[in-house]
C-alpha cells in the first residue's frame, strides 16, 4: 500500500501533517485577527477626535427632537447659537454613572456662559426609575430620552458613553468615546466658550 493513503490503521502520515499545519495556521490567523481586534477596542475608549471646521468629516450636529422625562418634547434648535455637549449614555453604564459627578460639576460652572449640556438616554427598560435617577446624582442639567433614528443620525453610537462637542456654530469640534473626567472635559468645553 502506498504511504499517504488510508489504511486499516489511519490516516497517513503526510495527509496527518498536512490537516496539523492547515489547522493551526487557521488558528494561528484567527488569534492575530481577534488580538488586532482587540488592540483596536483597547484604543477606541477614552480617544477624542477632533474635527476642526472644514476639516474633512466634520459636519454639523445632527438636528433632534426627543421627550425629556415629564414628556415634553425639546427640541435641538433650542441650543442653536450655544456652546453644546451632547452626551449619549444609560443608566445601566458604569462608566456613564462615573463622569456624571463631573459634568455636573462643569455644567454648573459653565451654565452662565450660555453652555448647554444635554444627556441622552438610552435606556428602554430603565425609563421609569430616570427621575429618581436625577434627583440621586443632582443632575440639573436637561436630560432626554433618545431613539434609534437619533442616535443612528450621531453615526451610530456605537459605545456608550459617546459625546459630542458642538460649537456656536452648530458644527461638531470633537467626539470623545468612553469615559471622560472632569477635567479633560472642562478643557473641552473651555474650547467651545
Amino acid at each position: 500500500m502506498k504511504s499517504g493513503t488510508l489504511s486499516r490503521k489511519g490516516i497517513g502520515a503526510v495527509p496527518l501533517i498536512l490537516g496539523l499545519i492547515v489547522v493551526f495556521a487557521g488558528a494561528f490567523l484567527l488569534y492575530r485577527n481577534w488580538q488586532a481586534g482587540t488592540e483596536a477596542r483597547k484604543a477606541t475608549p477614552g480617544q477624542a477626535a477632533a474635527l476642526p471646521p472644514g476639516a474633512p468629516g466634520s459636519r454639523t450636529a445632527p438636528p433632534f427632537s426627543l421627550p425629556d422625562t415629564n414628556g415634553n418634547i425639546y427640541s435641538s434648535a433650542q441650543f442653536a447659537g450655544k456652546p453644546a455637549v451632547i452626551n449619549f449614555f444609560a443608566t445601566w453604564c458604569p462608566p456613564c454613572r462615573e463622569e456624571i459627578p463631573g459634568f455636573v460639576e462643569v455644567y454648573n460652572k459653565h451654565k452662565g456662559k450660555g453652555f448647554e449640556l444635554i444627556g441622552i438616554s438610552l435606556d428602554t427598560d430603565t425609563r421609569e426609575s430616570m427621575p429618581g435617577f436625577i434627583m440621586n446624582n443632582k443632575v440639573d442639567y436637561r436630560i432626554l430620552f433618545g431613539d434609534l433614528d437619533t442616535a443612528r443620525a450621531y453615526g451610530g453610537v456605537a459605545a456608550l458613553p459617546t459625546t459630542f462637542f458642538v460649537g456656536k456654530d452648530g458644527e461638531i469640534k470633537n467626539i470623545h468615546i468612553g469615559y471622560i473626567g472632569k477635567d479633560a472635559f472642562d478643557k473641552e468645553v473651555m474650547k467651545l466658550l
